[in-house]
């Protein structure tokens, strides 16, 4: 393995440049990085690093080492965000229109279980990689590689290389043997797998890459990847109290110090293993100590690493940044990556007015990489208060960041005093410094969705009431609500419809915030300071993928597509046993103007809702595998991904044309 000098700029530093020629070297070569600045502490030397870590890990370590049964981090999804109003962007190499994954960023494609250049059709929703080629309309299975011990969380896709990225558990280091991906590791693993798919029925694995860490997420820029995990600390043995009592504890946390006063570096920072399908392998150290980096605002002693791939030389050779912290949530552009740090808090063990003070000085750095040059190079720092909800909470727009937080830790806890804010950041030498600030937004509520839309930002808010606030951000300096609506239950998902038109998916709810059901509701944001709800779908006890992952719902030609279903429960007064009716589909709404009607639901393999009765209808039928899990629309048709097959519909009749079973 090869590693090549980072190139120091002016506006900021690269962090690392790591790339393997071939799996047989192993020759390291390393410039010390440097940074204008103080957001963050460099180490000149391995050393320096070591002792940073030691120092920092014997002041939280406790009787169950850094863990135990009290341990909690935050520790966000990466993820991206901006707005396109049509989720059917897709290219016309192929000849056909189609849809792709429901990206934020135009340009900026995210991992998904489901990819397609239009001509075919690739999944990974149960552990294999299946290969579907489309027909006019139809689609017929062709090759597939069954993962052996793992599970891809999701695939990218790149002219005739898929890389299946997830997450390894248990077993020991083995190599790839009959083109299947071996088993895993005891910790926690990150792995790369680089498939070749030119042949489709004969799709080919080329090489693995496994990492130390916790995978977050994956982006593809034009066939530039880029992939974030978080690494905890390994190898270190720590003790557990020998009875009950203050003694016990105090001596287990006092014997525990001293194991991470004895730690190497091999203990801190994370390590790679890179298979090649001939079983050649180079293993080493992921990253060089002396480009690491660690925020003044301590925020852990876990690795938070970005890499990037060029896909045209492949997973064989990477470049690397990294910063010592805890928990990330990544937002990208075409440009530029920005990385979300918290520090450290073990909430679980605080009473809850501790909880309250922590919550209420409790603040979020955001990190800025410039990531034009396929090698991630620092820019720039900046904090702002309270905590990010997910990918839509960032957005950059005209150089400024946008970020949506709320005051109160999501979903587990939410105080009298919770507020929701959006800050603007501007880059000012290597400080993101606050520009502008919208304060006091749902008082005693927490933020459910966010969606940033140039200069204009709506964020809604749910305790028992549904707020959708805009906000104008025309200037940054001085943004301000413009507008604000009041309606019962809540939006978990925004997007775009057209001109002037917003279509909300999430709950319905009563008065006093029980939720009822999906609820699909068309605004009118045409007048900012006037919004209004024009139009609404209910169905009464359902729930939609789409409320949680955006990347379940599509929006094409004026119909939104978002998975569906429902569970009913009784019991049969004759036989005391419990009947169980199911429902799932694809709901099909079509937005015309000022009104949104439910078409239909697009059913997968049955016309109808289904009925459990005792174990032999689940043995006979397995519900879950018909709920739809992405819908692709090509050249007018419905593809309907389940974990049983694939179904195509009509799109303008919306008639089942076939299903294909895997």
């Amino acid at each position: 393995m090869r590693r090549t000098a980072a190139i120091i700029g002016l506006l900021g530093l690269t962090l690392a440049a790591c790339s393997p020629a071939t799996v047989e070297e192993s020759t390291t070569t390393t410039t010390p990085p440097t940074i204008v600045g103080s957001a963050f502490q460099t180490f000149s030397n391995c050393d320096d690093l070591l002792a940073y870590y030691i120092e920092e890990a014997v002041e939280i370590v406790g009787p169950y080492g850094l863990g135990g049964p009290m341990w909690m981090a935050f520790d966000d999804a990466l993820e991206t965000t901006a707005a396109a109003e049509d989720s059917a962007a897709g290219g016309d190499t192929s000849g056909r229109t189609f849809t792709e994954s429901n990206n934020q960023v135009a340009g900026v494609d995210e991992i998904d279980i489901v990819k397609t250049d239009g001509d075919r059709i690739y999944t990974v929703v149960d552990g294999t990689l299946r290969i579907g080629v489309v027909g006019d309309p139809g689609i017929a299975m062709a090759g597939s590689i069954a993962f052996r011990d793992w599970w891809p969380q999701g695939i990218l896709l790149q002219g005739n290389t898929v890389l299946a990225v997830g997450q390894v558990w248990g077993g020991e280091v083995t190599p790839l043997a009959d083109s299947r991906i071996a088993p895993g590791y005891s910790t926690p693993v990150t792995r790369v797998a680089q498939i070749d798919v030119s042949d489709a029925n004969n799709p080919r694995l080329v090489r693995t890459l496994d990492m130390d860490g916790s995978f977050i997420s994956a982006r593809n820029v034009g066939g530039s990847v880029r992939i974030a995990l978080n690494s905890n600390p390994v190898g270190l043995e720590f003790v557990t109290p020998a009875g009950g009592g203050l003694r016990a504890e105090r001596e287990a946390t006092e014997a525990n110090r001293e194991i991470i006063r004895n730690s190497t570096l091999d203990n801190w920072l994370p390590y790679y293993v890179l298979t090649d399908a001939n079983g050649s392998i180079a293993e080493g150290q992921l990253l060089d100590c002396n480009t690491l980096m660690a925020p003044n605002t301590f925020a852990g002693i876990d690795t938070l690493s970005l890499l990037t791939f060029d896909l045209g030389a492949g997973i064989g050779a990477w470049n690397d940044a990294a910063v010592v912290a805890s928990g990330a949530t990544m937002y990208a552009t075409i440009d530029s990556t920005y990385l979300a740090t918290q520090r450290w808090m073990n909430w679980q063990i605080m009473t809850e007015s501790e909880v309250a003070d922590a919550a209420d000085g409790f603040t979020t750095q955001i990190h800025k990489f410039d990531t034009t040059g396929g090698v991630p190079r620092y820019e720039a720092t900046g904090e702002v208060k309270g905590f990010l909800l997910n990918q839509f909470a960032m957005d950059e727009y005209g150089g400024d960041l946008r970020v949506a937080t709320t005051t109160s830790p999501n979903d587990w806890w939410i105080s009298d005093e919770s507020e929701s804010r959006v800050t603007v950041l501007r880059p000012n030498g290597d400080t993101l410094s606050q520009i502008g600030l919208v304060e006091g937004l749902g008082l005693t509520e927490r933020i459910f969705a966010v969606r940033f839309m140039e200069a204009v930002g709506y964020v809604v808010t749910f305790r028992q009431t549904d707020p959708l606030y805009v906000l104008d951000l025309s200037n940054p300096t001085a943004p301000g609500v413009v507008g604000e609506l009041k309606i019962p239950g809540y939006s978990a998902y925004l997007h775009p419809v057209g001109e002037g038109r917003l279509l909300g998916v999430g709950q319905d709810a009563d008065e006093d915030g029980r939720v009822k059901g999906t609820q699909i509701s068309l605004f009118d944001v045409s007048d900012p300071a006037n919004p209004q709800r024009i139009d609404q779908v209910t169905l009464e006890g359902g729930w939609s993928q789409a409320e949680g992952n955006h990347l379940a719902f599509t929006f094409t030609d004026g119909t939104a597509l978002a998975p569906y279903e429902r569970w009913e429960w009784e019991v049969i007064e004759q036989t005391g046993k419990e009947r169980s009716t199911f429902d799932t589909g694809v709901l099909a709404l079509r937005v015309n103007g000022d009104s949104l009607s439910l078409d239909g639901i697009l059913r997968t393999e049955l016309d109808s809702a289904v009925v459990l009765e005792g174990d032999e209808d689940w043995g006979r039928i397995d519900p879950y595998r018909m709920v739809p899990q992405r819908t692709i629309v090509i050249d007018g048709y419905v593809y309907t991904v389940t974990q049983g097959g694939i179904a195509v519909h009509d799109l303008a009749t919306l008639a089942r044309i076939t299903f294909q079973r895997f």
